[in-house]
Parts: C-alpha cells; sequence; structure tokens
C-alpha cells in the first residue's frame, strides 16, 4: 500500500504524503514525486545531504536535490532511504537509488505553493506542489 496520495489540481500535481515520522513521510514524498516518472530499479545510488530553516523548507529542499540530481545524472529514482536526520538542525543525509534511463514525463520545480508539513494524530503528514 502506498503511502501516499494525488489530489485534484487544475494545472499542476499536488499530492499528500504519510509516514510514522519526519524522514518516513519524507521517504514516502519521494517515491510520490518519482512515481510520475516512471519505474526503475535500483541499480545505482546517489547520495544527498540537505539542511534548512524549518521541516517545511526541508522538505521542499530535500525533494529539489533529489530531482536535481537525478537529472544530472539521467536517472529515475525508485528507493529512497534517510539515513541520518537531525531536528534541530533540520538536516539529513539520504540515499536513493535508481538507474539510468529517461523519465516518462518532466517536473519543472517542487514549489512552496500550498506547501504543508505537520505532525497529526501520531503521523507527518506533508502536502506538495509539483510545477509540471
Amino acid at each position: 500500500m502506498a503511502n501516499y496520495r494525488f489530489l485534484e489540481h487544475t494545472a499542476d500535481v499536488l499530492f499528500e504524503a504519510w509516514g510514522g515520522t519526519y524522514p518516513q513521510m519524507l521517504e514516502h514524498a519521494a517515491e510520490a514525486m518519482f512515481s510520475l516518472l516512471g519505474s526503475a530499479e535500483p541499480k545505482e545510488k546517489i547520495t544527498i545531504e540537505e539542511r534548512a530553516e524549518n521541516k517545511e523548507e526541508l522538505a521542499v529542499r530535500f525533494l529539489s536535490t533529489l530531482l536535481a540530481e537525478a537529472d544530472a545524472n539521467g536517472m529515475v529514482l525508485c528507493k529512497f532511504k534517510i539515513e541520518k536526520f537531525d531536528e534541530k538542525k533540520n538536516a539529513i543525509s539520504a540515499i536513493a537509488y535508481g538507474e539510468r534511463k529517461n523519465a516518462k514525463d518532466s517536473i519543472k520545480a517542487v514549489t512552496y505553493h500550498e506547501l504543508m508539513v505537520k505532525k497529526e494524530k501520531g503521523k507527518w503528514l506533508c502536502r506538495i506542489l509539483l510545477d509540471v
């Protein structure tokens, strides 16, 4: 069962992702975003580090960095693991797996428009709008 869902939006792509922890929520958000670009096998990996002023900004920066790295390496990503999360510094280290192949679609940007990140009823939830 997926830990994300796509919501109706007039022009762009809007989705929600959730998890028991903030890092799990980010991993599921990355799965949702990359599901739009096609399927892939975890043949190669890329490592990223990101930090931000707050959890909302960290979510956007994490997804934006993954998108940029995948694009720069000609990859479609499929599996995500946050290795370290420093809640006080809003910093993460993550590994993403995928393969070199052409994406079936393109995402221009991860936006701050309609952005929401919150902890609710013991789980983390985010809403992200992608400019496609």
